[in-house]
């Protein structure tokens, strides 16, 4: 069965005793790196949501830090630790213009938000390497520094400017720390004095070039790099004049990342959107390292292994000097998990993964801390919207039609969705199977078969085309319920024929529907604006508060008895329980989430009481609320 989208729990435990724990997959989005020059085994790990992770053994494995930074919804784009081995954090608000710098001086394990820059959405921070007590932060707004370390800032780009602002990286000469450098989304600029007179230097650069990162030479400050959405750019007299590197596709030009070997200076790595970019020779050629599927958001080195920070696949280390890399994620939980089942004939768990066309996709495990495998190749380049169970097999319904997995070859295989002889290829929003009838809702209309995905019928729902849910009873497998933006259909006979029940409920896009179990003329409705529910089988419906917020309902499940109810807010967080078959709402423990934006969480119905929860950040969580004799019960 499917739980997703909402909280499920025996009632058996009171929520003020229930505690989350994180568990795998591992992986997810890193946005920084960061080496501590003194002690190259340790190296930290900012996250797009405000997580911060240290390795004490180079990068091989990972650990949250606890409490760790303050701030969640923030991306922690710049990681940096100065001699003092107090570690920097410069960061911005994802769904905002806020940010600022933090400074921890217990190795990560707390943090101060330092005043003067609190506010300002940081998007890059350096130090000097001639003065360490000198910091330069790039921000939305302009430039800041700091002579004390970062105890106070001060901005040294005029107010208002017109140009310095959105500034997206910064450099500082080692040899003069009042010359430092600043790229823009437009162009980079470059100050003599800290600031109190600056100049374009765009010579030799293509105009309207977002300037990602600035790089002075090892060897000679007056060598300085820069990457830009153009492209890599070399200058090898202060930037008074750019010349465009060669070597490198056009198509993977956007270098998020670029640095310099600290042993070998006249290699230099570039880390693209389509990959890592290796040149032995100082940029004279190019090669590429890793697959071009990798978006590369940093490059660092820790005693001779390169690691890279990356978009969904996490970090990847080589300890061959850029020859071949491979994951090395142990303790680095960010997957976000957008479905989860339990397939008890086959014991295991079937997690649906959230990430980026080349690695989401479906992730299987005997156990919860894993190991977590690849449910066969096939997916690649599909966006995973739903799954299912039929058969002892999975479902998954994606952005391009559904997809049957086929666990003894570990291939998936496309389901062809011919209507008239021509493949409609859907967008599948949602998936629901009964009696061996699986019924598919689509922006191409309800898809129905009643031969595991070989032929297929579409019915039409109305004026709209595009069904957005579909839920069957569990009480009575001939009831299904489907809706659109328009309205919501009923049918009494396995999908074959349906009825309009009610016109669009106004409240947008129905995102989750599911019936009560003990009975289903409960209906509930899911959407971005709250929590629907309807007592005569979809015929009217009524907004619930109560107790809830009219927020983003991410989703609702049932506990065992079947009359309560859970769901889960992922735009302002929290979740909730009903024990009345959802007339009243009370706030559900989210002691222990890193987050308590749930976005997926179902019960493990082979544990009475083990529940899962995909949060925004910190990736599967784990709650065991069942007590010791119902453990010692249950599966093992």
């Amino acid at each position: 069965m499917i739980l997703g989208l909402a909280v499920l729990l025996s009632t058996a435990a009171p929520p003020a005793a229930q505690s989350w724990a994180p568990t795998g997959p591992t992986g997810g989005d890193v946005r920084a790196l960061a080496v501590d020059a003194r002690r190259e085994d340790t190296v930290f790990l900012g996250t797009a949501d405000g997580i911060l992770y240290r390795s004490d053994d180079g990068g091989r494995r990972w650990q949250r830090l606890s409490p760790g930074f303050p701030k969640r919804g923030m991306s922690l784009d710049n990681v940096l630790i100065d001699p003092r081995g107090r570690v920097l954090v410069g960061f911005w608000e994802i769904e905002g213009k806020g940010g600022g710098v933090a400074r921890s001086a217990d190795g990560g394990r707390s943090f101060t938000l330092l005043p003067g820059i609190d506010g300002e959405s940081v998007r890059a921070l350096t130090i000097a390497g001639g003065d360490p007590d000198v910091l330069v932060a790039g921000t939305l707004t302009g430039v800041f520094r700091s002579e004390d370390g970062g105890d106070s800032w001060r901005r040294i780009s005029p107010v208002g400017h017109p140009e310095i602002k959105n500034v997206e990286s910064v450099a500082i000469d080692p040899g003069d720390p009042r010359v430092v450098y600043a790229g823009t989304w437009h162009l980079p600029w470059k100050t003599l004095d800290a600031g109190r007179t600056w100049r374009v230097i765009s010579a030799g650069m293509l105009d309207d070039s977002d300037v990602f990162t600035i790089t002075l030479d090892r060897r000679t400050p007056r060598t300085v790099y820069a990457s830009a959405c153009t492209g890599i750019y070399r200058s090898k007299d202060g930037a008074a004049r750019w010349a465009k590197v060669r070597g490198i596709p056009a198509s993977s030009r956007r270098t998020r990342s670029f640095a310099q070997d600290p042993q070998r200076p006249e290699t230099l790595y570039a880390g693209t959107t389509e990959g890592l970019w290796v040149s032995d020779d100082d940029t004279a050629t190019w090669r590429l390292a890793t697959s071009k599927q990798l978006v590369v958001n940093s490059v660092v080195q820790a005693r001779g292994a390169i690691l890279l920070g990356c978009d969904a696949a996490g970090v990847l280390r080589s300890d061959d000097g850029g020859r071949s890399f491979a994951p090395s994620n142990e303790g680095f939980t960010e997957q976000l998990i957008s479905r989860l089942l339990f397939d008890a004939a086959a014991g295991r768990l079937v997690a649906g993964i959230m990430g980026d066309r080349h690695h989401s996709g479906v992730l299987v495990a005997a156990k919860p801390e894993g190991p977590w495998t690849r449910l066969g190749e096939g997916l690649e380049g599909r966006e995973v919207l739903t799954l299912a169970l039929m058969s002892g097999e999975v479902v998954a319904g994606t952005d391009d039609g559904v997809f049957l997995s086929a666990s003894q070859r570990g291939q998936w295989r496309r389901l062809p969705t011919l209507i008239g002889g021509v493949d409609l290829h859907p967008r599948v929003a949602d998936l629901a199977i009964s009696d061996g009838r699986l019924l598919a809702a689509t922006d191409r209309g309800l898809l129905r078969s009643s031969d595991g995905g070989t032929t297929w019928q579409r019915l039409g729902l109305g004026l709209a085309e595009s069904v957005t849910a579909v839920a069957t009873s569990a009480r009575n497998p001939q009831l299904a319920l489907a809706t659109t933006t328009l309205g919501v259909f009923k049918s009494q006979d396995g999908g074959a024929t349906w009825q309009a029940l009610a016109g669009g409920v106004g409240s947008g896009a129905i995102r989750a529907l599911r019936l009560l179990p003990a009975d289903d003329r409960i209906v509930f409705a899911a959407t971005r604006s709250g929590l629907l529910r309807s007592r005569d089988g979809g015929r009217s419906w009524e907004r619930r508060g109560a107790g809830l917020p009219l927020s983003d309902i991410a989703g609702l499940d049932f506990a065992a008895d079947g009359r309560t109810v859970y769901a889960s807010d992922f735009r302002n967080g929290g979740l909730f329980v009903s024990r009345d078959a959802g007339e009243t709402w009370t706030p559900f423990s989210v002691v222990g989430l890193v987050s308590n934006r749930v976005f997926a969480v179902a019960a493990d119905p082979t544990r009475p009481g083990r529940l899962f929860a995909g949060a925004a950040a910190g990736g599967l969580h784990v709650l065991d609320a069942a007590p010791a004799a119902t453990l010692a019960a249950g599966g093992q």
